[in-house]
């Protein structure tokens, strides 16, 4: 795929969930993407209390992202939202077929970009396995920092997951897409 991908993002729905799953084949990429936040297989249930689950409102957006044609071509949530001060991307997932062209880098573009304009924060966090070398490339090249390692963050199953902990502010999101925000 060469030139920009041009990514919109819609709300995620049910009609969602069964492409959702079938993006997550195995535990490997299941854990990749939630780290043990679902049990593996992923199924409609907890999908329902995924939706269903925002304790506060606004504290939860959770998108498709889709091509210009309406393809879906990935899953993003923008959590942990505190108006002003800051907001977390989390279960960010590119579809296995379009995976290394450009989707990755458009879809998590299109979350900050919506993350600083709806909810004015100051910055944004992302926490990445340290293993998912790919993904902390693509969040580099946006320009997110790595601000630490958070040793053994989570235990799934008998593995423990060191995450990386990186964040952007708006100020140098605003310089690097020169956008105002």
């Amino acid at each position: 795929m060469s030139g920009p991908v041009d990514i919109t993002l819609r709300p995620f729905g049910r009609s969602d969930f069964a492409r959702l799953i079938s993006w997550l084949p195995t535990e490997a990429a299941h854990i990749d993407w939630c780290a043990g936040y679902f049990r593996y297989p992923l199924d409609d249930a907890q999908l329902e209390r995924y939706l269903e689950s925002g304790e506060v409102p606004n504290s939860r957006a959770i998108f498709v992202a889709e091509t210009r044609s309406g393809d879906a071509v990935g899953h993003v949530e923008i959590s942990h939202i505190w108006p002003h001060l800051s907001s977390r991307l989390s279960r960010v997932l590119v579809a296995p077929a379009r995976r290394r062209g450009g989707v990755g880098m458009a879809m998590v573009g299109q979350a900050i970009s919506f993350s600083f304009d709806a909810h004015r924060v100051a910055r944004i966090d992302v926490g990445v396995s340290q293993d998912n070398v790919a993904a902390i490339g693509c969040y580099r090249k946006l320009g997110f920092e790595p601000v630490g390692t958070w040793k053994d963050a989570m235990v799934v199953g008998a593995n423990s997951i060191d995450v990386c902990w990186m964040t952007i502010a708006r100020h140098d999101w605003s310089v690097r897409s020169g956008r105002s925000t």
